[in-house]
């Protein structure tokens, strides 16, 4: 870590695991912007989880290649949301932002999002973005969301507006200080992919927010190293992380109907609600992990149904329709697997009955 002669206004901090080239290309896109001032409002630190020799040389290399470039070794794999969770009390400036190491920033992005966090000064901002296919050969989409600048007294105002955008990790800057003012130990122990959406809600509720809608954010599809990663995010969306969300609304003492003011759709192009909400978004990712053979439990369903209670009153009948949906679905897959092993001995059956023919007499 290297000394400060004073605290920055933003901490950037890049966890690590076994991606030396994709993380040279997120470290340079920020580092090389830190110029005219900047260098001294901006430090970026990279937090590595024990990566092989050769993403290490390229941390070193980064290290002595910018002066604004500090870096942390674990001396084990910590896994990526401890990353995520220790950043805060890794950061030294007013704001922390984790940045994924496969993303990227483009030119006059960092100068952009530290005169806003000076101007706004926001609890927490939200980043648009733009997107691109895994080799950046290819650019998909020029703004993500067609929404202007605002801002909003409270996060959960900011949540309702762009529903479960902030799961997207790089695009969320959050306060140091409030980052740090809980304990993030139980989002360690949740089985979900998204326990820092949740964590957010918890940290930064009553607070004042902002969305930032300049697309500077670059976002890689398709580039997780995670098997099965579609289908486990609609599971998770839909399964998971409904009842740990709806766990920390009880908890700060939120609407019960946060998830039907929370928007459901997936690209915002108006703060006008369109009538599709959070809940809507749980069904349709609950009928995708049906479509890839994921099913949920009676437990999970009981889960479901205390998060949803809140809601409209239609929807626990909805579920319930789900629920029977899923009943037949296995009870087809069953028939189906048995229909599958008759099939298979009728042909062992014919394989033995045609060896009879062919067999040389003595």
């Amino acid at each position: 870590m290297r000394p400060l002669d004073q605290p920055p206004v933003l901490s950037i901090v890049v966890p690590s695991y076994h991606r030396g080239s994709a993380l040279v290309q997120a470290v340079a896109s920020l580092a090389d912007q830190l110029q005219s001032g900047l260098e001294r409002k901006v430090e970026i630190i990279i937090t590595d989880n024990d990566s092989e020799p050769d993403t290490v040389a390229a941390i070193r290399a980064l290290a002595d290649r910018y002066a604004c470039v500090s870096f942390i070794r674990h001396a084990r794999d910590e896994g990526g949301f401890f990353q995520f969770f220790a950043a805060p009390w890794r950061a030294r400036g007013r704001w922390t932002w984790v940045f994924g190491s496969d993303d990227l920033l483009l030119a006059g992005g960092v100068a952009h999002i530290v005169e806003t966090l000076e101007r706004e000064q926001p609890g927490f901002m939200a980043l648009n973005k733009r997107v691109y296919n895994a080799d950046l050969s290819q650019e998909l989409t020029p703004s993500f969301n067609s929404i202007p600048d605002k801002r909003f007294d409270t996060f959960e105002e900011l949540m309702f507006a762009i529903g479960i955008q902030p799961a997207f990790i790089s695009g969320n800057i959050e306060l140091t200080e409030a980052a740090r003012a809980f304990d993030p130990q139980p989002y360690l122990t949740i089985d979900t992919r998204h326990p820092h959406l949740a964590a957010f809600l918890e940290k930064h509720h009553g607070a004042p927010a902002f969305y930032c809608s300049a697309p500077f954010l670059v976002h890689r599809v398709d580039n997780s190293s995670l098997g099965e990663y579609h289908m486990g995010n609609f599971f998770d969306f839909a399964v998971t992380f409904p009842p740990l969300l709806g766990a920390v609304v009880r908890k700060i003492g939120a609407p019960p109907d946060f998830f039907e003011r929370m928007t459901g759709e997936k690209r915002v192009s108006s703060y006008t609600p369109t009538g599709l909400t959070f809940v809507d978004s749980i069904f349709e990712n609950l009928m995708r992990a049906f479509s890839g053979g994921r099913y949920i439990t009676p437990s999970q369903r009981y889960a479901l149904e205390l998060a949803l209670a809140g809601c409209r009153p239609n929807r626990l009948n909805q579920l319930s329709e789900l629920w029977s949906l899923e009943l037949e679905l296995i009870a087809l897959e069953r028939k189906a697997d048995e229909a599958k092993g008759h099939l298979e001995q009728a042909r062992q059956a014919c394989v033995q009955a045609s060896q009879m023919f062919t067999r040389p007499t003595g």
